[in-house]
């Protein structure tokens, strides 16, 4: 992320056990090394694979939806 991209970023604050925190830095050196802005990226990255785990539970269940639609209709 450089300074001149348009998008506006705010600042989070928020308190989390040492422990839980500790375990966080460790997984964002891990996966980006000692980069600048790697807290940020890993934060992001964790938002938007939180966001395709949901997308993807929502359309197994519309698949299984559609199966059994599909066999009801089959019965029939």
């Amino acid at each position: 992320m450089t300074k001149t991209e348009i998008e506006q970023y705010e600042h989070v604050q928020f308190r989390i056990p040492k422990a839980k925190l500790d375990e966080f830095n460790a997984l964002v050196y891990e996966r980006y090394g000692m980069k600048h802005g790697g807290k940020t990226k890993m934060f992001l990255d964790l938002i938007a694979e939180h966001q395709t785990t949901q997308r993807i539970a929502l359309l197994k269940a519309e698949i299984e939806r559609l199966e059994q639609q599909k066999q009801e209709k089959h019965a029939l």
